[in-house]
């Protein structure tokens, strides 16, 4: 492993999901880095126009991570999928969501929001504690429990043991969160990530539907993102 371009991408990722700008000391203690090697990181960073730096000295992301962002969107065999997906299903108050593990955390790639439109569905990237996600919990139960316990910890392995023992037998997870909060998920196959369904209410039926529903656009997505061979 190249561990320039690694400390280069984590620090891309501490600003990212930061929502500030950061000190060089800063990044340094966030990603326990010597300064001195994040100074030459940002110094070229910045002349990639990945970074940019105030007058404070402090450091943000730049416009090309966002150039690099949207035409990644734009190529992406992923999202054109994904978008196709929600353009055949349309507007309905059960939102739609795709996301995918980093670290202990779930990344929303997409969340419709029940109803709201597709563009505002794209590129949330907002990020939840994987106890608190069907996505997380069923992509965990893809991993080996070694895996799992390097990933958590064995205290929140044990606290999840059991959703991902039931996420494990069914293609299709879902869990009840609180009396209203209904939530199924399923892998994309060949992907690491999940699409899930929330805010359900209705009956046994409904259910059945909708996890028939979860199985297809997974395919769907799966199928449509394979590069033409």
């Amino acid at each position: 492993m190249n561990s320039t371009v690694f400390d280069a991408f984590r620090c891309l990722n501490l600003l990212a999901t930061g929502n500030r700008a950061f000190g060089i000391r800063e990044i340094g203690r966030a990603l326990d880095l010597d300064p001195a090697k994040i100074s030459r990181l940002m110094q070229t960073l910045l002349a990639l126009e990945m970074v940019q730096q105030d007058a404070r000295r402090k450091y943000s992301l730049g416009m090309g991570i966002h150039r690099l962002s949207a035409n990644a969107i734009h190529n992406s065999a992923f999202y054109t999928a994904v978008l196709e997906m929600l353009e055949e299903t349309g507007s309905h108050s059960v939102s739609i969501v795709v996301g995918v593990l980093s670290g202990k955390n779930v990344v929303y790639l997409i969340h419709t929001r029940g109803g709201k439109s597709i563009a505002r569905a794209i590129g949330n990237y907002e990020s939840y504690p994987v106890h608190d996600s069907v996505i997380g919990i069923k992509l965990l139960s893809a991993m080996s429990d070694e895996e799992i316990v390097a990933r958590l910890g064995v205290h929140d392995y044990q606290l999840l043991k059991r959703d991902i023992e039931e996420a494990r037998r069914h293609q299709v997870f879902g869990k009840t969160f609180n009396e209203t909060d209904y939530r199924m998920a399923c892998i994309i196959p060949g992907m690491q990530a999940a699409i899930a369904l929330s805010n359900i209410q209705g009956d046994k039926l409904d259910i059945d539907k909708l996890r028939h529903f979860l199985i297809s656009a997974a395919r769907k997505i799966s199928g449509a993102s394979r590069p033409a061979l």
